[in-house]
């Protein structure tokens, strides 16, 4: 019997510094607690991070890939919190202007190496360039992250809307960040749906609000995922209410 198609989801946002890696690695870490075979993939090409974010020193990554011909499988590294994960590059200029068949190569490798597994994150840079582009059409679900800060709704509107545009695609997951409560994040989410709907003509779903809590930043400083070091802290408790949402 062939492998199951795994879900490929993609985790974006309209500009930088919303948390979206953040929330990567927690949905991540917390599926493999399921007993998920989870890969979570860094598509910020240019400015990958998630290495960083895990304490991680990678032997390679996706620009040796790419541009030396080593095989994705030997850059593919199993994390301490239970998903494998391949990196990617920071500050190489080459990745951040991709052909597009280097991108068309990416997705083809994507769909290899995703055997066997039951959920594929790809987090994927912010803003409108041609390979967020791609790699969210290329994803099964989107995941869009979003804070109060109106630039970050503006911004997410706008990737959203070009998307919408370009390829059809109107089905978008909202994920609220960083919120004061739970009425806080409804809010934020009944605004950006509220423009979706008048000028997009489509609904936005809801995937739910992450507080704030001092044991956010504890646990990034600490290069470990929140859901393991704080397992009892309401933010821990919130990514694991959105993870039932993602796999019942």
């Amino acid at each position: 019997m062939p492998d199951k198609s795994p879900v490929i989801i993609s985790v974006a946002s309209g500009k930088g510094g919303v948390g979206k890696t953040w929330i990567a690695i927690n949905l991540a870490a917390s599926l493999s607690e399921k007993g998920k075979k989870v890969l979570l993939i860094d598509c910020d090409l240019g400015l990958a991070n998630i290495d960083l974010m895990l304490g991680i020193n990678p032997r390679g990554n996706l620009k040796d890939v790419l541009f030396r011909d080593v095989d994705v499988h030997e850059v593919l590294i199993r994390t301490k919190a239970g998903f494998d994960f391949i990196p990617a590059s920071s500050g190489a200029r080459e990745m951040t202007q991709l052909l597009h068949e280097n991108i068309e190569k990416l997705k083809e490798l994507i769909v290899e190496i995703s055997h066997g597994y039951d959920y594929v994150f790809l987090d994927i840079g912010a803003g409108i360039s041609d390979a967020v582009l791609q790699f969210n059409l290329f994803a099964g679900r989107n995941f869009v992250v979003v804070t109060r800060d109106l630039t970050s709704i503006t911004d997410a509107y706008a990737m959203m809307k070009m998307i919408y545009q370009m390829f059809g695609k109107k089905t978008f997951e909202i994920i609220v960040n960083s919120v004061r409560d739970d009425e806080e994040g409804l809010k934020v989410f009944n605004h950006i749906d509220a423009i979706c709907k008048r000028f997009l003509n489509f609904s936005l779903n809801y995937l739910g609000s992450i507080p704030f809590e001092e044991v956010v930043p504890r646990s990034i400083m600490k290069q470990t995922v929140l859901v393991q070091l704080f397992p009892d802290s309401r933010t821990a408790a919130r990514i694991k209410k959105i993870v039932k949402a993602v796999s019942p």
